[in-house]
């Protein structure tokens, strides 16, 4: 049975959406990354100016999409103006960017090459847009939101948005909190971590009534060193709604007290409380205004007002409410202008890499791509199919004539880099051509080359410098049950039973044999190199081709010491042990020259892992999309 909305409460709890989003998240901005506890008041200054944030600055850009292409859009779509319009890519959002510019598409743009960003806040806090254009049908705002999600995030991530957008599209219609929580806990699977954190925040919140304890619970179980890790936060979230009871400010000075990704963590809140009470109550209540937004990417409105994004808003939802959205109906809407209702897509493509999107030196790859229509009207065709493979590639394809029916097309194709290839690209794509009965599709995607890796090692030294004859006079000298033990038995054991490394020694000298290595993500750790066990120094000797000169970015990641050589130039080094992120060290205006680079990275391994990361920066220290290079053989 259809759900009545009347076209001014719709359009007034939209606005709220944006209204209290952007305050919010404005109050919460300037906190953003502090991890302690705070307690701060506030203060109607905090909004006197707006901030850009991308938590409101992607869904103007998803609202763009649909205007232009319309309602039946695809994640690619969003992806391509992503790719294109959006000049910031710091963490998950940069892993996206080079995945995608590389030819590897979503869903696998997210997952791939993304260790430390993927459970991070990027896209549950673009989940508004897609509740305020599916207004009372949680299931289609989820749907789109997974859309959202995979372009640079998978799991937890993904199913914390579609958690968001099917609670704020229940929002239009259920204002009591638990019953919306519970609406949005079908889209978190059972036993996944973030069900888990959720459920357990409902449950502390019940038995404690002190925030603060609840947030001490929230650390200590699903703490996390990476300011924008969605566990903290969207438990955080949670306590700012749950113990804030309704009331905006006073949630969302919770949420900011919290500390951590306070922008995010109060933006999201304060958007579900614009949804539930509307514009006009928040304006009347807190004497709240339009106040505006700035943008910080490459999108045009008609103005930067919150009150016509709104109603620009409201467009695509009553699209929707025509074409998709079989569960809203809105009473008293005003004559409008839809958005484009047309099916743009013929065809879905999609390549399952049968695990990770890379191919290295002297390897095959064999991979399925996937063809498929995109709705059921699209009539059967049968196409002449080409590939573009790149030069020096080996590959079983041919053309070949497909005919494409309800059941789609599966097409194996396995590709050989050989060993005798002398540069290996990082860029590689393929591109797909099909043309017949009077219609032609191209479709791209790519292949990352690995980074080939010259491996020396394993380097390590005795404990002590005991000679034989002296441990054994030791020995005869000894309890040999320790009664008594001193340090002299410290040093026999550590002797028998560990060994070290010297950190300043140059075990390259006496130019020892090597192993080639593909490495296939920009994290690696020593002991991908040889089962060797125990304290040691490794090389890996690296020679870069760089298409042009470049001034570069280099970020370091380590959990051990390391030493970095770039063209015989020490550019960076550190005998410190840390928590490994791709971003440890940054290093600005490192010089490449055109053609060969010679790379060193001495890894030293004192523990029981030492793990590494070396990434060359486009844009910026923090920002990982990387330039296009390539391994010389």
């Amino acid at each position: 049975m259809k759900k009545t909305l009347t076209y001014e409460t719709y359009r007034d709890k939209v606005f709220g959406a944006w209204l209290g989003k952007s305050i919010a998240g404005t109050v919460g901005a300037p906190y953003e990354g502090r991890k302690e506890l705070f307690h701060y008041e506030y203060d109607p200054k905090a909004i006197k100016e707006m901030l850009p944030n991308d938590d409101l600055e992607l869904q103007v850009l998803w609202l763009e999409v649909m205007e232009k292409k319309g309602i039946y859009f695809n994640t690619d779509d969003l992806a391509e103006a992503f790719h294109n319009q959006c000049p910031y890519a710091p963490g998950e959002y940069g892993v996206f960017m080079k995945n995608f510019a590389r030819g590897i598409h979503p869903p696998v743009s997210g997952a791939f090459n993304n260790r430390y960003y993927v459970n991070g806040m990027g896209c549950p806090i673009r989940a508004e847009i897609w509740a305020c254009i599916s207004p009372g049908n949680p299931e289609l705002a989820a749907e789109f939101a997974a859309k959202d999600g995979i372009m640079d995030h998978e799991g937890d991530s993904v199913y914390t948005e579609q958690f968001w957008a099917a609670i704020e599209s229940a929002a239009f219609f259920e204002s009591d909190l638990p019953t919306l929580f519970e609406i949005g806990l079908a889209y978190l699977p059972k036993r996944t971590r973030i069900r888990q954190a959720v459920e357990d925040t409902f449950k502390w919140c019940e038995s404690e009534r002190d925030w603060v304890k609840v947030r001490e619970r929230i650390i200590r179980e699903y703490g996390h060193p990476d300011c924008t890790n969605l566990y903290q936060n969207t438990a955080f979230t949670l306590v700012a709604l749950i113990c804030g009871q309704g009331h905006f400010l006073d949630s969302t000075m919770i949420a900011l007290n919290c500390g951590y990704d306070t922008d995010c963590s109060c933006a999201t809140a304060g958007a579900l409380l614009g949804i539930i009470q509307g514009a006009a109550y928040l304006k009347e209540t807190y004497d709240f205004y339009d106040t505006s937004y700035v943008l910080g990417i490459d999108v045009t409105r008609s103005d930067n007002n919150l009150e016509t994004l709104a109603d620009d808003t409201c467009r695509v939802g009553l699209t929707m409410a025509m074409e998709r959205n079989a569960l809203v109906e809105f009473a008293g809407a005003p004559a409008f202008i839809p958005v484009p209702t047309e099916r743009i897509h013929d065809l879905e493509y999609s390549v399952d890499y049968h695990g990770d999107p890379v191919i290295g030196l002297g390897e095959s790859k064999r991979i399925t791509l996937n063809l498929n229509k995109a709705y059921a009207q699209v009539p059967d065709m049968t196409f002449k199919a080409e590939l573009e493979v790149p030069e020096g590639w080996i590959s079983d394809w041919q053309p070949r004539t497909l005919r494409l029916d309800a059941n789609g097309i599966s097409v194996p194709i396995t590709f050989t880099v050989p060993e005798s290839l002398t540069l290996l690209q990082e860029c590689n794509r393929m591109k797909l051509q099909l043309s017949g009965d009077g219609q032609s599709y191209a479709y791209e995607f790519g292949l990352n080359g690995a980074q080939v890796w010259k491996i020396y090692g394993p380097f390590w030294e005795n404990a002590v410098s005991f000679r034989p004859t002296e441990l054994g006079e030791w020995y005869s000298k000894q309890d040999l049950g320790f009664a008594n033990p001193d340090h002299s038995v410290d040093a026999v054991r550590q002797y028998h039973l560990n060994a070290v490394v010297d950190s300043d020694k140059d075990y390259l000298a006496d130019q020892p044999e090597y192993k080639l290595v593909n490495l296939r993500e920009d994290l690696f750790s020593v002991s991908d190199f040889f089962g060797y066990q125990g304290p040691c120094v490794a090389y890996a000797e690296r020679r870069l081709h760089c298409p042009e000169d470049r001034e570069v970015h280099v970020m370091v990641g380590h959990t051990d010491g390391y030493r970095l050589w770039i063209n015989d130039e020490e550019i960076s080094a550190s005998d410190e042990r840390d928590w490994w992120t791709a971003e440890n060290k940054h290093h600005r205006g490192i010089k490449l020259r055109k053609g060969e680079n010679r790379i060193v990275l001495k890894c030293i391994r004192r523990g029981a892992s030492a793990e590494y990361s070396l990434i060359f920066s486009e844009k910026g220290s923090c920002m990982p999309q990387q330039y296009d290079y390539g391994s010389y053989i």
